[in-house]
């Protein structure tokens, strides 16, 4: 069911393509909080964006619901599964995919309903989806598994040994890869979906937690939890090129290509670094709300949603 809340906001028009990695229209300015709202009961794991609609998809386990939100409050909230942990959004068809128990539920976001439940490997935790190729991808952490969920016909298709508690992923849109963040190996497993293999695996810091692609420049961010620290991926070349200093225990990132710019959750200091991905440095510090641990941008409107774990809140950053 679909419960609403607060009010909507009119659907802008779709510029996917352009928009992710179009450059501003105008200088920006620095990054500030907008807003911070409640949303629901908590614990809330993953925050998932999307730019067609501007709006973001936040998990909220204590009463297993997915929360649609927009730049300034809560929109609705849709039942999902049992305790619901992470969740990724197809702009495309306007299916949220959210991992529940061994399991991920298919949700129809337009009418609010669950339209499937897809059996997978044990704990998922990350969860991603490549529109193009209409496949999801579901991060196994309690076997080292990534689960291949052809969309369509919603079948697991492939299962896929990586290293050591995978969380975290991104999809290259350029080569359709698959970069898993291994916690537990101090590693990131290249994926290519169509041999069903890795093809690769890169040594980076301790715990890495997440995985941020940047097309243009053909680049990857991991945030190192147990170091402080961010490493820099050349795509290409698939090795590490730069380690960059940020905030304590980060957790989680994105990347808004059109501004040049990632954001890194310091879930152990309440803040946001903020990395010029041209330059490859921290530009700013946004302080955020308790306990950050995951973020989603929305490239159309610069925009990003930062769920703040312990402070059961989620925090807007605008430009």
């Amino acid at each position: 069911m679909i419960r609403a809340i607060g009010f909507s906001v009119g659907v802008l028009a779709l510029s996917l393509a352009a928009s992710a990695i179009a450059s501003a229209d105008k200088p920006l300015g620095p990054p500030v909080v907008a807003a911070t709202f409640g949303l629901g009961a908590g614990p809330m794991h993953d925050v998932a964006s999307d730019p067609s609609t501007h709006k973001a998809y936040v998990t909220s386990e204590g009463d297993d619901s997915l929360y649609v939100a927009d730049s300034k409050s809560r929109v609705t909230s849709i039942r999902v599964g049992t305790a619901p942990r992470f969740a990724a959004v197809d702009p495309t068809t306007q299916t949220a995919y959210v991992t529940s128990g061994n399991s991920v539920s298919v949700v129809n976001i337009g009418s609010g309903s669950i339209t499937g439940t897809i059996g997978v490997g044990a704990s998922p935790e990350g969860i991603e989806v490549d529109s193009s190729t209409r496949k999801v991808y579901v991060a196994n952490s309690g076997d080292d598994t990534v689960s291949v969920i052809d969309a369509g016909s919603r079948r697991v298709v492939a299962t896929i040994k990586v290293g050591s508690r995978p969380g975290k992923m991104g999809v290259d849109p350029t080569t359709h890869l698959l970069y898993v963040s291994n916690r537990g190996s101090a590693t990131v497993s290249i994926v290519d979906p169509a041999k069903s293999a890795v093809i690769n695996t890169i040594e980076v810091g301790r715990s890495p937690n997440d995985v941020a692609i940047d097309p243009p420049t053909r680049t990857a961010f991991v945030p190192n939890t147990d170091e402080g620290s961010v490493s820099v991926l050349d795509l290409d070349d698939r090795t590490v090129t730069q380690t960059i200093a940020v905030g304590l225990q980060p957790s989680a990132a994105t990347v808004d290509s059109g501004a040049h710019t990632v954001f890194v959750t310091n879930s152990g200091a309440a803040s946001v670094s903020v990395i010029d991905s041209e330059k490859r440095a921290v530009t700013d510090t946004v302080d955020v709300g308790d306990g950050p641990q995951t973020v989603a941008a929305d490239p159309s409107t610069h925009t990003a949603w930062v769920v703040n774990s312990r402070g059961n809140s989620i925090s807007v950053i605008g430009r």
